[in-house]
């Protein structure tokens, strides 16, 4: 009995201790200075990504308009998402004049816009980055699977429309949750607090997981067959370079996108996982590290195009280095390397 009573009483400590870390000034200021260095990265290394197709041609291919569309997305994360929680999230915990500033904004408008904007941002973002993964494993399943109608079916006109299309798509249901508004809104800027569970549970859930499932299915069965074929033509194709090299670039290109596949749903799932199931707000530590998770994510991308694919890292180093010229492909040997 006692000892119940005294394991109980040391939960207890350890949940108060865990809610006032959540909510200490020390703990709000570690959070602008950690997003702050991540938004600086993110605005960086997918700034990076864009101005590397922009300025070089080789760069210029229907893969590409994906990974590129995914770094715009990225790049929101770093100047618009993260800037847009520090004003509204944590600076307040720091600063009182601007609580009460954003407190009276509150009771002026009824509603606290600036967390609604902050959702619609999450919600826009993680869709369009979603939606892109979805594009960049059709993309890969038919360059590895139908690889004659690749030229046929995979264009720049489409991929460009597609991308369009993952926007307009992204913008729509983001803005949805506004027809889903709590009457008795909370005292936070979760979406619990702000938004119907019907939104997540009928619309944006069952999205999330339809395409992230489909993500997953054909990013495997292209891997798969990828694999197989490059085990199973190696030999018979040691004696053209050409073709060999093409086949090889083509795995190395699907398993990279396997790679920002992988990255994507690790950082991705414990977010959407809690915000199904809800966190206590006694908890709300964890669920600063949760963002902080999926906001490292926005980073990612632009280290995994230049450790694994060549072309990309050539130019990173010309543009960082401010040097001249193309970045000609060249054997397989080099390329690879």
């Amino acid at each position: 009995m006692n000892f119940t009573k005294k394991m109980f009483q040391e939960n207890a400590t350890l949940e108060d201790e865990v809610h006032v870390a959540g909510d200490s000034e020390s703990w709000h200021i570690f959070m602008i200075v950690f997003q702050v260095i991540l938004a600086l990265g993110i605005t960086f290394g997918n700034t990076l990504v864009i101005a590397s197709f922009w300025k070089f041609e080789p760069l210029r291919i229907v893969s590409n308009i994906f990974l590129v569309n995914l770094a715009v997305a990225d790049l929101l994360v770093g100047i618009l998402a993260i800037p847009i929680r520090i004003a509204f999230v944590n600076l307040p915990m720091v600063r009182q004049d601007m609580q009460m500033f954003l407190q009276e904004l509150k009771e002026s408008l009824q509603m606290s816009p600036f967390c609604f904007l902050w959702q619609i941002a999450s919600v826009l973002l993680l869709l369009a980055s979603l939606f892109t993964l979805a594009a960049i494993a059709i993309e890969r399943f038919v360059a590895v699977r139908m690889p004659f109608r690749y030229i046929e079916l995979c264009t720049t006109k489409r991929c460009v429309l597609v991308c369009a299309f993952i926007w307009a798509l992204s913008i729509v249901m983001s803005v949805l949750c506004l027809a889903f508004v709590k009457e008795q809104l909370g005292n936070t800027c979760r979406m619990a607090d702000l938004t119907s569970p019907t939104y997540f549970k009928c619309i944006l859930a069952p999205c999330i997981g339809f395409v992230f499932l489909v993500s997953w299915v054909l990013n495997m069965c292209t891997f798969y067959t990828a694999r197989k074929a490059v085990k199973c033509s190696i030999n018979i194709l040691r004696d053209n370079k050409a073709s060999e090299w093409q086949m090889l670039s083509t795995y190395k290109v699907t398993v990279t996108a396997f790679l920002v596949l992988i990255t994507f749903s690790l950082c991705w799932i414990p977010s959407v996982f809690f915000t199904a199931v809800g966190i206590p707000k006694k908890y709300g530590v964890f669920q600063d590290v949760v963002i902080l998770l999926l906001f490292a994510n926005s980073s990612m991308n632009p280290i995994i195009y230049g450790l694994r694919l060549p072309l990309f890292r050539r130019a990173f180093a010309k543009i960082l280095k401010r040097e001249n010229g193309s970045i000609a492909i060249s054997n397989y040997s080099s390329e690879n390397t």
